[in-house]
């Protein structure tokens, strides 16, 4: 299990339907709807990553010590780029 793991799930909650809306005229069907929400689902994953290993950066030792990480795994994962 990587220190990334430790820190945030993987999963990415849907938002609720009132907020998916808001700000869009546009309404998309079949493939092109599909496609979207394909890749917003996976903007939302980077995004919650490269947040984690920004926080996982700026954690003091007492604080990488009480979630079990050691500090040079610590500074390894977040070195990682958002990608990956």
């Amino acid at each position: 299990m990587s220190a990334i793991d430790t820190i945030c799930s993987s999963t990415v909650d849907e938002a609720p339907r009132a907020r998916r809306r808001a700000g869009f005229d546009v309404e998309f069907s079949g493939r092109a709807k599909n496609t979207l929400q394909h890749l917003w689902r996976l903007y939302c994953l980077l995004a919650a990553k490269r947040r984690s290993r920004i926080a996982l950066e700026e954690m003091s030792d007492w604080q990488l010590s009480d979630i079990g990480v050691n500090e040079r795994d610590a500074r390894r994962e977040s070195s990682v780029p958002f990608w990956r």
